[in-house]
Formats: structure tokens, sequence, C-alpha cells
């Protein structure tokens, strides 16, 4: 799968996400919802952003949805975490192949290093990454970054720490309806994936 660097046109944007949560919940049909939702002034980032949101929304199932709309901070942020995940690549496979691995090893601390050896390993299997200009690549882990904040998987943009997300019960039984191996998203290791499982 060819790696979205759409998410660029926009960060995590909780409110607006749940705003598009909340009326997909209450039964709008999703092809419905026009990018006056936003009430933003500029019509092309409104475009732009609400298209992004909506690919966000489509990637959860009814419940995830129910979740983020009717549930606490902590549950809509995780939420919102799972939906990145599932709906761009690049940052599903940040955050399993490095995010989750230096936790596994006992590292919080998320460096430079950390993004620059994963994106020359991905250039391998995604020459889409080679193909963007420098000031897009730039834009690229800018936002990755501070869409990590956002949901409470690092502490801060310019000096990064990775947390531990307690993956809360709703969240955790939306996730296990849908496929346990999302819970890589969280950090859990394979065996405990296999223990959820049984």
């Amino acid at each position: 799968m060819k790696y979205l660097f759409s998410f660029t046109a926009s960060n995590a944007m909780l409110p607006e996400f749940i705003r598009i949560a909340e009326l997909v919940h209450s039964g709008k049909p999703i092809n419905e919802i026009n990018d006056q939702v936003l009430g933003k002034e500029k019509k092309a980032t409104n475009k732009r952003q609400i298209q992004e949101l909506k690919r966000r929304t489509e990637s959860l199932t009814p419940k995830q949805i129910e979740v983020l709309t009717e549930g606490n901070i902590d549950e809509q942020k995780q939420i919102s975490h799972l939906a990145l995940c599932k709906a761009y690549g690049i940052y599903r496979d940040f955050v399993i192949e490095v995010l989750a691995e230096k936790i596994k090893v006992f590292d919080h601390s998320l460096t430079d290093l950390d993004y620059n050896s994963f994106i020359s390993k991905k250039k391998m299997d995604h020459p889409e990454l080679e193909a963007l200009a420098e000031t897009t690549q730039k834009k690229v882990k800018q936002v990755i970054y501070r869409m990590l904040q956002q949901v409470g998987i690092i502490d801060s943009v310019s000096n990064p720490a990775i947390l531990s997300p307690s993956v809360q019960p709703k969240v955790e039984t939306s996730i296990i309806e849908d496929n346990a191996e999302w819970f890589k998203c969280f950090f859990y290791t394979e065996e405990a994936i296999g223990n959820i499982n049984g």
C-alpha cells in the first residue's frame, strides 16, 4: 500500500473529528457531510480537512464511532489515535515499528535519529517517500509528531518522550470486536494480543 501524505493538510483535529463522528453516529450519511461543518474561513483548507476527517471516520467501526462521540477525553484521544493508525500507513508503521519497539526496551525518548532511520528504511518499499519535496518531508514529520502529541502518545513535539497509554475498557472492547491486531498501535506485544484472542 502506498503511503498517503494528505494528512499534512490537518493535524489530529480532535473537536472537529468528534463533530463529524457525532453526525455519523446520529445517522447522517457521511457523503452528505459538507465542509461548512468546520465553519472555517478558507474554502480550500476546509475541503481538504473535511476529506481527511471523513477518511478517518470511515476507518472506524460503528462501536468505535460511538466511543468517540460519547466517551471521555482519554477514550476520544485513543479512538482518534486508532483512526490515524487505520487511515495512514506511515503513521501506523512509525508507531508500531519505532515507538512500540522503544517501549519494549524501556526507552521512552524519541529522537530525530529514530525518525530519520525509519524513513530511510521505508524508502526501499515506498518510493513515494523519495518523490516528496524536502519541505513536504519536513511537514510530514512535523504533523506526525503533532498528531502523536494531540492524541497523548508523546508528551511534546520539541523534546518528545513516549507515553504508554493505558487503553480504556470501552476502547479495548471496540478493538477486540474489530481486530485485536490494532492493539499493536497501543504498544501491546504479540503475547499480550494472543492472550486477548485467547
